[in-house]
């Protein structure tokens, strides 16, 4: 190795911008209490270099046209010589994609590896309907998996890794969001210019099958007038999703936003009244999600309704914070008019578990991951 390398403490791979992931944000925020220096490479929307809590990031771009294996083959020749220019003492893959590079990395560095397995990619429900592209990726996770040091944002998540893969139990480091103090405000009121009796629904997170967007608007044109549902996030549904709104002639009163970088999304979240996370169990991996959304709705105190699945129901349920349903129309509605009713109280509950379901809590133990 030649002196001509930038050496880190370590760095991380995604594929995605880090300006859009809280996760990717809090395991920077805390590890960069302990660490001199650490990068990230990630391949996102523009070729940019720039820092983040003492983390040098280094972004590459590849043409938005490609999709599928040309895809992943670009963003792999455009990260690769950045990538061999970073010598770190552990390399962190931040989903299954960066995997094969944050491995080789680890090996020709002999470095340690850390693998985030944000969901079951074995079982990824944007592939839900394409077996051939699921089983390359899920043989790619096998092939790596066993080098790493895994950890998953739940419970169930890791016990099935350990199952499947035959590894140790996956840590589990929970999407739960930081500490900060968000105060109630009218900043949608005041973007979109809504009345003040206007009750508002909100959805953030990606714009993809399986969470849940159409079942959000039929509730939506079955609820009162005076409900309006604003959804943030970008994916292949978005400009379907807009379109829809104005085929069912919600243009009034349902926003597609697109997406809005984590440090302004957290104004949104709290000035919602009532918080979306109906995902749909079109996948294992659905099936058992737990979103980072959930827990930054309790954070801003905007109650929320989730799909009563086996990961989320019972968060629901230990803080009473929201309600757990069905995925039928009907069932959203009656959820959506109860939580209303009920505002001050689910308000409260939010705030007590606010104190327990953040960041915090668990720093100590992201710290001794990567001891």
């Amino acid at each position: 190795m030649t002196d001509e390398r930038l050496r880190y403490d370590g760095c991380f791979i995604f594929f995605g911008d880090v300006r859009y992931d809280a996760r990717l944000q809090n395991l920077i925020h805390t590890l960069s209490r302990r660490s001199a220096r650490l990068a990230l490479l990630q391949v996102c929307e523009r070729e940019k270099r720039f820092e983040f809590e003492r983390c040098d990031v280094y972004s590459v771009k590849i043409d938005e046209g490609l999709r599928g294996a040309r895809k992943f083959l670009a963003s792999y020749i455009a990260l690769l010589p950045k990538a061999f220019m970073i010598e770190a003492e552990f390399y962190c893959a931040e989903d299954v994609f960066s995997l094969p590079i944050a491995a080789s990395l680890a090996r020709l560095n002999r470095a340690k590896l850390f693998y985030d397995s944000r969901e079951l990619y074995f079982a990824i429900g944007a592939l839900s309907n394409k077996k051939t592209k699921q089983q390359v990726w899920s043989l790619i996770e096998e092939f790596f998996i066993r080098d790493a040091s895994v950890f998953t944002t739940g419970d169930l998540d890791s016990e099935i890794l350990k199952s499947r893969y035959r590894i140790p139990l996956p840590a589990t480091i929970y999407n739960f969001p930081r500490r900060f103090t968000v105060e109630r405000s009218n900043f949608i009121r005041d973007s979109l210019q809504l009345s003040s009796d206007v009750v508002i629904l909100l959805y953030q997170g990606m714009m993809g099958e399986g969470r849940g967007i159409f079942k959000m608007l039929d509730a939506l044109a079955e609820l009162p007038e005076r409900f309006a549902l604003v959804m943030l996030g970008d994916g292949v549904l978005l400009n379907q999703t807009r379109e829809e709104i104005v085929r069912r002639n919600l243009s009034k009163r349902a926003f597609a936003l697109g997406a809005v970088p984590y440090h302004t999304l957290l104004q949104y979240t709290a000035s919602a009244d009532i918080g979306l996370a109906l995902i749909e169990p079109i996948s294992k991996s659905y099936e058992l999600a737990l979103p980072n959304k959930l827990f930054e709705y309790i954070l801003c105190q905007t109650p929320p309704i989730v799909s009563n699945l086996p990961a989320m129901t019972p968060i629901i349920e230990r803080y009473r914070v929201g309600v757990a349903t069905a995925l039928e129309t009907k069932e959203i509605v009656q959820a959506i008019l109860h939580v209303c009713d009920e505002l001050p109280f689910y308000r409260e509950q939010c705030r007590a578990a606010r104190e327990v379901l953040n960041w915090e809590a668990q720093s100590e133990k992201v710290l001794s991951l990567f001891r």
